[in-house]
């Protein structure tokens, strides 16, 4: 068996289960037989691009994995998931590759179902982690506004309309710049079961595109197994944290690209607001 498991650079047994699949740096996979844990393998995880959230479904399907061990996952890629023919299951107490691993051999990482789901997955519409559990709490007869929790369906496209990413529902606190300037201001005043499309310029979606931000490092500088579409966290000078993409290497030299990969864009949000309540303590 083959079990897959989003996991923060630089990946392997050791290394930290991604609290979201779609979010991870990387997958490690590894292959079991019996309770033994044997080959080890790392593989980057895939840019949504025109596969939208079930690309790296795809991905792992091809990779020949039978199990994924997931934080967190939205209900689409598990229904993607379910088809293929994987199991996934929750990670439960587990923290590294390993303990995610052995929790399945053991059975003590449960199989989930689609009401375990959390409201959304990695996509571009937000820029932090969001609640994974159940998000209780009821339903205001009021508009969209600071300080509440919103749960919205969208779909994202550049401007010839090719699809980049999609959400059939996930939540975020309005105010707390959690999500794209541009979006959040258009959904400002809107109720629950509006629909709207938004045209986000790269100023107040991702930024403009900074060729400064790309930079050329010694392979022996990164981690071992960096590839091509890796993204690795780093500290600016300021401490402040950033996240490059690798996105060529040749020969000893690796490009690090620390735009994001939408930024310089203008982006179309095709968005319905499923819901609108007072946030709870935590969101």
């Amino acid at each position: 068996m083959l079990i897959a498991v989003p996991s923060d650079a630089p990946g392997g047994l050791d290394a930290l289960v991604s609290d979201h699949f779609g979010h991870s740096d990387l997958f490690t996979l590894v292959q079991v037989d019996g309770e033994q844990l044997g080959e080890v393998t790392i593989v980057a995880n895939l840019e949504h691009g025109e596969g939208g959230c079930l690309a790296p479904v795809m991905m792992l399907k091809e990779k020949g994995a039978s199990a994924l061990v997931v934080g967190g996952i939205g209900g689409r890629p598990l229904a993607g998931f379910g088809e293929v023919g994987i199991a996934v299951y929750h990670k439960g107490e587990a923290a590294t590759v390993r303990q995610a691993v052995l929790g399945v051999i053991a059975g003590s990482c449960e199989e989930l179902s689609a009401e375990q789901v959390c409201g959304g997955h990695g996509g571009h519409c937000h820029g932090h982690d969001h609640d994974h559990g159940p998000r209780p709490g009821a339903v205001v007869a009021g508009p969209v506004a600071k300080g509440r929790f919103v749960e919205v369906a969208y779909r994202l496209s550049d401007e010839e309309g090719t699809l980049l990413d999609e959400a059939e529902g996930i939540g975020y606190l309005h105010g707390a710049e959690q999500i794209v300037p541009g979006l959040e201001r258009a959904l400002e005043g809107r109720s629950a079961g509006e629909s709207l499309q938004v045209t986000v310029s790269p100023g107040d979606g991702y930024g403009e595109r900074e060729e400064g931000r790309v930079v050329e490092v010694p392979l022996a500088q990164l981690p071992p197994g960096v590839s091509v579409g890796m993204t690795l966290g780093a500290e600016l000078p300021s401490g402040a944290p950033v996240e490059l993409t690798v996105v060529a290497i040749e020969g000893e030299t690796a490009t690090l690209d620390g735009n994001h990969p939408l930024a310089g864009m203008t982006l179309r949000f095709d968005v319905t607001v499923l819901a609108v309540r007072e946030a709870i303590e935590g969101e």
